[in-house]
């Protein structure tokens, strides 16, 4: 678990002396601020003391101005500074896949950028490699025309997970696919394949230059927000395909969301997946006829 070493030396134990198979399902872990340190493995939110026995909110460790500080430097390397922009929208992304969140004091400074006086949260998003997740879908794809497909799910529902596995999927094996992937975050690194990645760049302009300069046959991002329907639409009339995720707990949510609702009704997706707890995979027509899941 490379991740680790981001948290403040005192909280390790409480993550390395969970029981097995919790210590290898943990998605996120938390320091908040003069409140309970918590662990999000298996789907539930858990609070073990410095032990990894399961406490209750009463009973949890607690987090310190020194251990958010601590871990702030650890995430930054000790440059807090180079990572303005990111912190003015909420994260700071991590050279392994991982993301931390970030809350507190906000404030709006003069040249109207959004920056922090006291950060006082701090979520770890611990990265997941899952080569197969995507199968469901893949399968589908490399059987049928090239078409592309909207993921769905809950904010922390797998999205990520399910889109470096399509990625992974669509450009390694016998005929493999160029992949182009919108990173803005820096969470869908690849070990292998036929994979460009444009990091640290909006996913509006990142999709623009993918497609203009490396000709991917997919096009990959992660969660679809206003203002970005011009880009995607402009990629789909050069052909491409785009398999992109967006929150929501069902279609019918996905539908209500502005971005999501113009490029469904624009006709980029032939598949929607809905992504359930404990790794499960539903995949749908456009028109919402269940296929498999």
């Amino acid at each position: 678990m490379s991740w680790l070493h981001y948290l403040p030396p005192r909280f390790l134990p409480a993550v390395q002396s969970l029981p097995d198979p919790l210590r290898g399902q943990v998605t996120e872990v938390r320091l908040r601020l003069g409140k309970p340190f918590s662990v999000t493995a298996g789907g539930k939110n858990l609070l073990p003391d410095g032990n990894g026995r399961l406490r209750t909110t009463a009973d949890a460790l607690r987090a310190t101005e020194e251990d958010i500080d601590e871990m702030l430097a650890r995430l930054t390397e000790g440059s807090l500074y180079a990572f303005e922009d990111c912190m003015a929208n909420g994260y700071l992304p991590l050279p392994d896949g991982c993301r931390a969140g970030v809350a507190g004091d906000a404030v709006l400074s003069a040249d109207g950028k959004l920056r922090f006086r006291a950060v006082t949260s701090v979520c770890l998003r611990v990265s997941r490699f899952l080569p197969t997740f995507a199968r469901p879908l893949i399968d589908r794809l490399r059987c049928g025309p090239p078409v592309g497909a909207l993921v769905i799910s809950p904010p922390a529902g797998g999205k990520t997970t399910f889109l470096r596995s399509a990625a992974y999927l669509l450009s390694t094996g016998p005929r493999p696919y160029r992949v182009g992937v919108a990173d803005e975050r820096g969470e869908l690194d690849l070990p292998d394949g036929l994979c460009d990645r444009l990091t640290g760049c909006a996913k509006g302009r990142a999709i623009e230059l993918l497609t203009r300069t490396l000709s991917p046959e997919y096009l990959l991002c992660d969660e679809l927000g206003v203002g970005e329907e011009a880009p995607l639409l402009a990629a789909q009339n050069t052909g491409v395909k785009l398999i992109a995720s967006v929150h929501g707990g069902s279609v019918e949510d996905a539908r209500k969301r502005p971005c999501a609702r113009t490029l469904l009704e624009a006709g980029l997706f032939g598949y929607l997946v809905v992504l359930e707890p404990g790794y499960r995979v539903k995949v749908l027509t456009a028109e919402g006829e269940a296929l498999c899941g």
